[in-house]
């Protein structure tokens, strides 16, 4: 036939040509919508600063996604080089000054030479030191400062060299081994909302970002359209799963949504197909080494498995993967003349 295209069995090993034999199989309506990768709810906490002066990473493998381990040191504050002086250190001279003042007090009030009030002026004054003393560390010139939980960091906020004042925050931390997917689903498509099991996404900032399957990752529907979303004409539906990849939490993400199964759907792996000119192609195996190029119409896609509505039928031998090879092999002429049998 004119559509004939010669690929033999040794070319066909070489492209790694993998098939998959049609059958009638279950797919379920999907609609295609927008969303977005969020951390998990009550998984993040905030690491500060205890003390001013001027930080440092307390290792040089310190980056964004990287996993800490509760308690692991993450920074250093240094407070001594600092331009109002060190304040520690002039608190702790005004402590001592103030501790000497109330022990001389103590000696003078126990011979009635002093008033109690003046005792307890003095006192005070050495309590206010020792508590001033101690909120800027005690004289400490560096402080460690340590993850208050464990996970991976999501945030760097300072660098190293910074300037940072008490209370200050460093970094953030996720324990997001469980995400969530947010998918905003257009009202027009409400009615939809009720057969939602599932979806599958790809993340928008990779363009060679594969489909993953929620259910490969654990993922289960959280809620559907209860939150208030900020924009009025979407429904929100939730799902969680767990971050085994290099997921970041934050991405945009393109999500098929499944909803109700239909039975009896010939459907072929997304890849199986290319497109010339606004038409879909598959490559169907006729013998060992000769295949044809056949357009079909396609039908719903769940960005997995596309749905076949015409132009093959169940039985045929389609190229799954490898297709682009066939295709190359054919546009490269690689048909022989009077190819016959």
């Amino acid at each position: 036939g004119a559509d004939e295209i010669t690929f033999t069995e040794a070319q066909a090993k070489a492209a790694e040509l993998q098939f998959t034999t049609l059958r009638p199989t279950t797919f379920a309506e999907v609609i295609e919508v927008t969303g977005q990768v969020l951390p998990a709810t009550g998984s993040e906490a905030t690491v500060t600063a205890t003390m001013a002066g001027i930080v440092k990473y307390a290792s040089n493998a310190l980056t964004e996604g990287c996993a800490v381990g509760n308690g692991k040191t993450l920074f250093v504050i240094n407070g001594k080089p600092m331009a109002d002086g060190n304040p520690a250190a002039v608190a702790q001279s005004e402590l001592a000054a103030a501790k000497s003042a109330y022990e001389r007090a103590q000696k003078l009030a126990a011979g009635h030479i002093i008033a109690q009030r003046e005792l307890e002026d003095a006192r005070q004054r050495y309590q206010a030191a020792a508590a001033t003393a101690q909120s800027l560390g005690n004289g400490a010139q560096s402080r460690g400062i340590s993850a208050p939980i464990g996970g991976y960091i999501k945030d760097l906020l300072v660098k190293p060299g910074d300037y940072v004042a008490a209370g200050q925050p460093l970094a953030t931390i996720t324990q997001s081994q469980h995400l969530q997917l947010r998918a905003d689903v257009p009202e027009r498509y409400y009615r939809f909302l009720a057969d939602i099991t599932s979806a599958n996404f790809r993340l928008t900032y990779q363009e060679s970002a594969q489909v993953v399957a929620l259910s490969t990752l654990g993922g289960r529907l959280v809620s559907k359209g209860k939150s208030t979303a900020t924009n009025g004409n979407f429904v929100p539906v939730i799902f969680e799963f767990n971050n085994r990849g290099n997921i970041v939490a934050g991405s945009m993400a393109q999500i098929y949504l499944q909803g109700k199964q239909r039975q009896g759907v010939l459907a072929v792996p997304t890849e199986a197909l290319t497109e010339a000119q606004g038409l879909y192609f598959v490559y169907v195996q006729e013998h060992a080494d000769s295949y044809r190029r056949q357009e079909v119409k396609i039908g719903a896609t769940d960005g997995l498995r596309t749905e076949i509505v015409s132009g093959v039928k169940a039985g045929d031998k389609v190229v799954t993967h490898g297709a682009t090879q066939v295709r190359l092999a054919a546009s490269s002429g690689a048909v022989p003349e009077g190819h016959s049998h």
